[in-house]
């Protein structure tokens, strides 16, 4: 390699080992670069199409027409610890901090690891209309009306549709961006937008103005903008410690929810 022509000139040992170490420094910085570009280019790849992404939608909307039930809802909703909010206190000044979509449901959605937001809940208890009693992610529950969060300035998008190995439940994850956000702008020709008031997943009724969620499916909402603590109040719940950090990956070969089902 050329810089090692570089090294014979040098008597100074300290000259060697600073010319060494700008080089490896520059080597890895080109090593970066690349697996930059091949995960991008990965992601390009493997990735649904928009097209892909509408067949997929277009199977949870069959999978819940098998059910055809919806049950009102009043609240987000975000459980974790205490650590975690003195947190959000302390470092963010009272703010929630965004993540990015981590890998858990359909590697192939063109969200996970490009947009940056937070996890909240929607779904009620379905016998009592109230909030779960039990939570995996934590013992406090940070609860937000619906209404302030996902107002017509908010854009709503589906963005996946699974289940986990051994489940027996099902997942939709829905994505709320503010409008002509750089979420917004991410997901717009990715993602196939709902429309607020007429969608099977979660909508606002028309007539009596509650939102309504589908009970055939658990409802995981991404929310990509910033929400502040003194948004909503917390309420303590039992925590049943069982939830993954980095997301489960999804079954492959369930035929209600794969594009491609794995045929073993």
């Amino acid at each position: 390699m050329p810089f090692l022509v570089s090294f014979l000139p040098f008597t100074n040992l300290s000259k060697l080992k600073n010319t060494l170490h700008q080089e490896t420094v520059k080597l890895f910085i080109l090593i970066s670069l690349f697996c930059h570009f091949f995960s991008n280019f990965l992601l390009w790849l493997l990735g649904y199409t928009t097209n892909e992404m509408k067949q997929l939608q277009a199977k949870a909307i069959e999978f819940i027409g098998k059910n055809g039930q919806w049950i009102s809802c009043e609240f987000f909703y975000r459980d974790k610890t205490e650590e975690y909010y003195d947190y959000c206190r302390y470092r963010w000044n009272g703010f929630l901090p965004l993540y990015l979509k981590n890998e858990n449901g359909d590697p192939a959605s063109p969200v996970n690891g490009c947009i940056e937001g937070v996890f909240l809940g929607v779904n009620v208890d379905l016998k009592t209309g109230n909030l779960p009693a039990t939570s995996p992610f934590g013992n406090l529950r940070l609860c937000i009306p619906i209404e302030p969060t996902n107002g017509p300035d908010f854009n709503m998008y589906f963005a996946d549709f699974y289940c986990h190995s051994g489940s027996k439940s099902h997942h939709l994850s829905l994505i709320l961006t503010r409008a002509n956000s750089p979420a917004d702008t991410f997901c717009g020709p990715r993602l196939p937008k709902l429309d607020r008031m007429n969608n099977p997943f979660l909508y606002q009724d028309p007539i009596s103005g509650q939102m309504m969620h589908t009970t055939s499916a658990w409802i995981d909402i991404f929310y990509t903008d910033m929400i502040h603590i003194n948004s909503g109040w917390f309420e303590e719940v039992h925590w049943a410690d069982a939830s993954p950090k980095m997301g489960k990956p999804k079954n492959a070969s369930c035929h209600d929810c794969n594009v491609y089902p794995y045929e073993s």
